[in-house]
């Protein structure tokens, strides 16, 4: 089956995400950029506490999807990936994507988090955000890139 075929429950492979919305990618984007700004501002403050840091931002991002999958039944309507909603869908993924999710968040937590302890500069934090929007934003980027040529 191709990708662009597939239903958010029948993703099989990183790839698949390619086929997103570009709103998708954006609100995924923006939640990356949002949580390494707090993880600069929380390690100013309890810089000896980055476990439990990753384990509140783990919990709040998966607890609406948790409470979310409650109101799944037999006839719940999966969309096609290029028809995901961001807000709508975001609990329709294979469970395999809320591991990548979460491993995905806890690597910009830390990530952040190591660089804040060796070089507190806004240039630190800048460059940190910047990778990580080239990183998270990357498949619209690409779609972009193959579109214009």
């Amino acid at each position: 089956m191709h990708a662009s075929e597939k239903r958010l429950n029948e993703m099989n492979r990183l790839g698949d995400m390619l086929h997103f919305p570009a709103a998708v990618n954006a609100g995924a984007t923006a939640n990356v950029l949002l949580t390494v700004a707090l993880t600069w501002w929380v390690e100013a403050r309890y810089p000896l506490l980055p476990g439990i840091w990753l384990a509140i931002v783990l919990a709040v991002n998966l607890l609406p999807v948790v409470l979310l999958r409650l109101s799944l039944k037999p006839g719940t309507v999966y969309p096609r990936l290029g028809q995901m909603n961001f807000v709508h869908d975001q609990h329709k993924f294979s469970d395999w994507v809320y591991v990548g999710a979460s491993a995905n968040m806890a690597f910009w937590i830390l990530l952040t988090w190591t660089v804040a302890t060796l070089q507190r500069t806004t240039a630190a934090l800048m460059a940190v955000e910047v990778v990580a929007f080239l990183a998270t934003f990357s498949p619209v980027l690409f779609r972009s890139m193959l579109r214009a040529r």
